[in-house]
C-alpha cells in the first residue's frame, strides 16, 4: 500500500543515489513505523545503524560514507577527484576531521584520515556532488589546493602537478579566497611560490 510519505521518501532516495537515513525520513515527516514499512516494502537493506540502501542501485561509496560519518569532510585526494583536479579515483578515500574527533570507526573502514585544527575545520567546507549526483561535504577547490601544498611531500609529484595546472586553468578559481586560506594556514609564501610558477 502506497502511503502519503512514499513520494517524498522516493525523492530523497533518488537524490542520495539510493541511500536514505531514518533521520532524513523523520525530517520529511514520516513516523518510525511508516519508515520501517517503507524500508520493508521497497526491499531496502540496512548498511549501518539508521542508514538504508537500495540494493538495485550501485552503491556510491562516498555518499554512503558521508551518511555514516556526517562530520567527515572529503579532502586531499578525494576532494581533488570531486573537483575534477585529478584523473585518479581516490584509493583509499581521504577525509579530514576535527583534531578532537574520535576516528576509530572511520579507521576501521580503511579510510585515510587527516586531522585539522578546530579553527580550520569549517574553512572552505562546501557541498559537492559525487559522480553519481549525491551531495556530500568536501573542501572547496581553494582549501584543497592549500591542503595539497601543505602536504606536498605526501603526494605523487604527477598528481600534484596536474592538480595545480588544472586549478589554474579552471574558470571558477578564486585566487583571493586561495590567498585568504593560505594566510589563515600560515603557508602564504609557499602558495605564492607555486602559483607564481603555474600562472
Amino acid at each position: 500500500m502506497i502511503t502519503k510519505y512514499d513520494k517524498t521518501l522516493n525523492s530523497i532516495l533518488e537524490a542520495n543515489a539510493g541511500i536514505i537515513t531514518s533521520a532524513e525520513a523523520q525530517e520529511a515527516g514520516a513516523t518510525r513505523p511508516a519508515f520501517s514499512d517503507y524500508v520493508r516494502r521497497h526491499g531496502l537493506e540496512r548498511a549501518s545503524r539508521g542508514v538504508y540502501i537500495d540494493p538495485d542501485v550501485f552503491p556510491d561509496e562516498m555518499a554512503l560514507l558521508q551518511k555514516r560519518f556526517p562530520k567527515a569532510a572529503f579532502s586531499h585526494e578525494s576532494a581533488l577527484y570531486l573537483h575534477d583536479l585529478t584523473d585518479r579515483e581516490p584509493m583509499p578515500i581521504s577525509v579530514t576531521v576535527d583534531s578532537g574527533y574520535n576516528a576509530g570507526p572511520l579507521k576501521a573502514q580503511g579510510v585515510r584520515i587527516y586531522y585539522t585544527k578546530p579553527e580550520w575545520y569549517e574553512m572552505g567546507l562546501a557541498e559537492v556532488e559525487t559522480p553519481s549526483g549525491a551531495k556530500v561535504r568536501a573542501y572547496d577547490k581553494e582549501r584543497t589546493i592549500c591542503d595539497l601544498i601543505r602536504k606536498r611531500t605526501a603526494f605523487d609529484p604527477a598528481v600534484f602537478r596536474q592538480a595545480i595546472r588544472d586549478y589554474v586553468r579552471s574558470r571558477d578559481k578564486n585566487l583571493a579566497r586561495l590567498s585568504d586560506y593560505a594566510r589563515a594556514m600560515n603557508i602564504e609564501s609557499r602558495v605564492y611560490e607555486v602559483m607564481e610558477v603555474a600562472l
